[in-house]
């Protein structure tokens, strides 16, 4: 495939050992909350965006309990099943293979494809440098540095222009986050960059330079005998077609990326690249049907229309951006120059860098995951720019001083993980009483029964039983801002049984979970509602079957 000697066994020991280290430091607020549980109190599994975590592991319950297609569970409204999420559709086929619980399963996930990701951003970066010491920097950057965030939260800023700090909230544009939280993410950000590698080499564009800092370096070129520039493009384009069953919109990325690569390396040769055109289409060509197919969902399904209308994760405040990388790009700075005289592809991190302002703004409901795996050609920019500074003599302090900054964020991020497990938070930790009652619910339903609860319990039902809810996750919950009016107007003691009764008809509601999150929302008591048979009671919950 890719030369053999690029990387050493010794220097891939290297690699595994400190990937082994950045797992351990990323499991260690996990695993204080599996240590801390108590007989009352039930660690969850999730931590970081727990609300988005529940989702992914009611995901793989739903595909575990028998769904091969994905229907949305926190909803009520009918809809059709579709080929979205399969990374946790398998993951769910994975449980039932394996005989784990959902939670085993997608930490295991999220360990496996976390080292895959680990060590796929480091092959990619030994394709850009031959140079050990930058290799060994921009990986480290990549597995551990976050941005400024550190600085806000300190300065009690953490809502500074309106938006928290990205390096404490967007997976998409910091590694160990994605580490942190999210192997799907992981999984997809590999395929993105192994899919580079291969356009590169269907395009015989030098796979390294020499050295990161020295110009014109002597130009190497890929030598196939036994396979084609064609078949290269294709498996590019298998690459990002799996990527796209993952995360769709990265497909756009990787082909904007893809366009302003061939755009910028035929100004570098000063001609039309016909032949490169022709790879470019071929890739295209073959990883555009998932984009098709989650276009034609979310245009012509009204369900999943106001999904993604609502949908809605637009770029902060530009400064946001500075904060989150002002670093890097400052280090980063001292390599463009030389990075653009190089006579290997170290123009395409330069070239995807400078993309991403663009993409961010772009008229698009997702504007922040546009980032996606910009991270790795920045880092690698850095560290060039690092080794240049570093020659200085009288700069390294300079370079010592900005890759500090990096660090705190990812150190408040475990430290403050860890230390919030010990005050075991009601998001995190369920009362095993209400776990209890989930379970026993998890035995009397079916998939299609939608069950009425408060946002906080809709939330994590389904990650225990596999039937839908009135109210749960606020982007996967159709007009769900809508719904926790009417779940407050439900549950109000004002209100009017009549209202009540017509409602649960008019969303096919099968049950109402009553416990202290529906309590707290008004003094309405369902045991005085005669259309509600209680099924259920136990600790201060209860289920009522809702009377047709």
């Amino acid at each position: 495939m890719i030369e053999k000697d690029v990387v050493t066994r010794w220097e891939w020991r290297w690699v595994a050992i400190v990937c082994l280290v950045a797992l351990v430091v990323t499991n260690v607020p996990y695993l204080l909350g599996w240590a801390l549980e108590t007989p009352g109190r039930v660690f969850g599994g999730c931590i970081m965006l727990a609300d988005d975590c529940y989702s992914y592991l009611a995901k793989i319950r739903r595909a575990a309990g028998g769904e091969w297609l994905f229907q949305m569970p926190y909803t009520p409204e009918p809809h059709a099943r579709t080929l979205i999420y399969t990374f946790y559709l398998l993951l769910g086929k994975m449980v039932v293979l394996v005989g784990l619980s959902p939670v085993a399963v997608y930490h295991l996930a999220r360990v496996i494809f976390g080292m895959g990701l680990l060590l796929t951003v480091y092959r990619f970066l030994a394709a850009f440098t031959k140079r050990l010491a930058v290799r060994r920097l921009a990986w480290l950057m990549v597995a551990f540095s976050g941005g400024l965030g550190w600085l806000l939260v300190t300065l009690g800023q953490t809502d500074w222009l309106g938006t928290p700090p990205l390096d404490f909230c967007l997976p998409e544009g910091f590694a160990f986050l994605v580490l942190y939280g999210f192997p799907h993410l992981a999984q997809a950000q590999s395929l993105l960059l192994w899919g580079i590698l291969f356009l590169l080499r269907a395009w015989e564009v030098s796979p390294m330079s020499e050295s990161p800092i020295a110009p014109r370096a002597p130009r190497l070129t890929f030598h196939a005998p036994r396979i084609t520039s064609l078949k290269w493009a294709a498996l590019a384009g298998l690459l990002w077609l799996g990527m796209g069953l993952i995360v769709p919109f990265y497909v756009a990325i990787a082909w904007a990326v893809m366009g302003m690569a061939w755009f910028v390396l035929g100004l570098r040769r000063r001609q039309v690249l016909f032949r490169e055109a022709l790879m470019a289409g071929v890739i295209a060509l073959i990883s555009v049907p998932v984009v098709g197919y989650n276009a034609w969902v979310f245009t012509t399904h009204p369900v999943y229309v106001t999904w993604g209308m609502q949908n809605k994760i637009f770029s902060p405040h530009p400064l946001h951006y500075l904060a989150a990388y002002g670093a890097p790009l400052a280090l980063a700075a001292f390599a463009v120059k030389d990075t653009w005289r190089d006579e290997g592809p170290a123009w395409l991190a330069l070239m995807w860098v400078g993309i991403v302002p663009v993409l961010v703004y772009m008229p698009f409901n997702l504007q922040r995951r546009l980032l996606e795996g910009v991270q790795v050609p920045l880092s690698l920019l850095a560290a060039w720019g690092a080794m240049q500074l570093w020659h200085a003599r009288q700069r390294r302090w300079a370079v010592i001083a900005l890759l500090a900054t990096m660090l705190p964020t990812t150190l408040i991020n475990v430290a403050g993980a860890s230390a919030w497990m010990f005050m075991r938070p009601a998001l995190i930790f369920r009362d095993a009483t209400e776990v209890a009652a989930l379970d026993w619910l998890a035995g009397q339903v079916q998939p299609d029964d939608v069950i009425f609860t408060g946002y906080e319990t809709g939330t994590y039902l389904p990650v225990r039983a596999m039937a839908r809810v009135f109210l749960g996750h606020g982007l996967e919950t159709v007009d769900a801002d809508e719904k926790v009016r009417l779940v407050g107007r439900f549950f109000d003691i004002a209100t009017d049984d009549a209202w009540r009764r017509q409602l649960l008809a008019e969303y096919g509601v099968d049950a109402v979970f009553w416990g202290p999150v529906e309590r707290e929302l008004g003094g309405f008591d369902p045991n005085t509602a005669p259309y509600l048979q209680r099924v259920y009671e136990a600790g201060g919950y209860a289920i009522f079957e809702v009377e047709q």
